[in-house]
């Protein structure tokens, strides 16, 4: 398995001198390389927790979380941070793309902190920028575009450094129902051309239905649905 979640615990202190909050109660989880994953469940249900889990943004309270063969569980910060930039993409409901830079400089940004001819980066970035329908755009700032474009080079910026996941939360979120299936559609593509592994946390059964599998989140619990 490609990931592999075991007895997975998180709790948050919910405020200062306050009870702790359990958001995961013993969830495990297994995904192969390659596969297209919904997680769904109502705000608040550890959709997002357990997202940023698998992707090094945070760290369990207990139970480990191994991916790539990796114990990222047990990483330390540094260690973290190198494996999250090698191996992981993220695609937010907002595209978060800073408003002084172009769509170019957008999507370039993940390779700042990265060693390798930039001329090779900047190639990837206008391939991926083309294939996504945003090439035109490369030279404006997200205040010209719409919002799908902006969440599609979003999408490209995830997607610079070749990561073997893509983790996509709420991603049409903030987008019309037209942008929204464009995007669906793309993320699907990405994933079968490029074997990229995508989990998505959407509310919409829809676009849910359209991945390999559905799990649902209810009270810190992991359920999966038979189609």
């Amino acid at each position: 398995m490609q990931i592999k979640v075991e007895n997975l615990i998180k709790t948050y202190q919910q405020s200062k001198g306050s009870a702790h909050r359990e958001v995961l109660k013993s969830l495990n989880l297994e995904i192969a390389e390659g596969e297209k994953v919904a997680i769904m469940g109502p705000s608040g249900s550890g959709k997002t927790t357990l997202l940023n889990l698998i992707g090094t943004l945070d760290v369990p309270t207990e139970g480990q979380i191994k991916v790539e063969g990796q114990l990222i569980s047990e990483m330390s910060s540094e260690e973290m941070l190198y494996f999250r930039s090698k191996n992981v993409g993220f695609v937010f409901q907002f595209h978060h793309l800073l408003p002084q830079c172009t769509l170019l400089e957008n999507v370039l940004l993940p390779s700042l902190t990265q060693k390798g001819d930039k001329k090779m980066f900047i190639q990837h970035a206008e391939e991926l920028l083309t294939y996504l329908g945003v090439w035109e755009q490369r030279n404006n700032k997200p205040e010209a575009l719409s919002g799908g474009e902006c969440q599609r080079a979003a999408v490209a910026r995830a997607l610079l450094n070749k990561p073997k996941i893509l983790l996509a939360d709420e991603p049409t979120g903030s987008l019309d129902n037209k942008n929204a299936a464009l995007l669906i559609d793309l993320l699907v593509d990405i994933n079968q051309k490029m074997n990229i592994t995508l989990i998505i946390a959407t509310h919409s059964l829809e676009i849910a239905q359209r991945m390999d599998k559905i799990f649902t989140i209810n009270d810190g619990k992991l359920v999966k649905w038979e189609q």
